[in-house]
């Protein structure tokens, strides 16, 4: 068998990384009728309601990557049908934090139950070596970009990073 050029190998991860981005590969059930934004939101108000920490609409508009007016759009639907709450903050009123209502909280923790059986399905599948393996790569990968200082960030959480496309 003929080994794969380095050419060749990235093409591969860039084709593969493309497909992940555009895919949001989920289980189908996960979705409970929703887009799967809805229940991003749905799970990012719920993590931080374990961890403690009030979670503003524009947080999670930066964690996304979306403008927050996306996330507006997303978290009035999901308050008309009863699943997020926007709560006032005491000490700026103009500031709101997200909050699950019961039935939003039971959405999240069937979200949680259902992700948790794909992961271990997931995990089967591939076998425990070789998403040992993944994750040692990923880690590598990672510090390598944040080692390096030819590399920058385009999340806009860096100072002075505001113009990458």
């Amino acid at each position: 068998m003929q080994e794969e050029t380095s050419e060749e190998l990235r093409s591969k991860l860039y084709d593969l990384m493309g497909r992940f981005r555009r895919e949001r590969y989920v289980p189908a059930e996960m979705l409970c009728g929703m887009t799967h934004g809805e229940m991003q939101v749905i799970r990012c108000v719920a993590i931080a309601e374990k961890e403690g920490e009030p979670l503003r609409p524009s947080d999670m508009a930066r964690r996304f990557g979306v403008t927050p007016s996306a996330i507006s759009q997303c978290v009035k639907k999901l308050q008309a049908q009863g699943y997020v709450e926007r709560i006032r903050s005491d000490e700026d009123s103009r500031s709101v934090a997200l909050v699950l209502t019961e039935k939003g909280d039971a959405l999240a923790q069937e979200g949680r139950r259902v992700h948790e059986a794909f992961m271990a399905e997931l995990f089967d599948y591939v076998g425990t070596e070789s998403m040992g393996q993944l994750i040692a790569t990923l880690e590598r990968i990672l510090e390598f970009c944040e080692r390096n200082p030819a590399i920058k960030r385009c999340d806009g959480r860096e100072e002075g990073n505001d113009t990458c496309a």
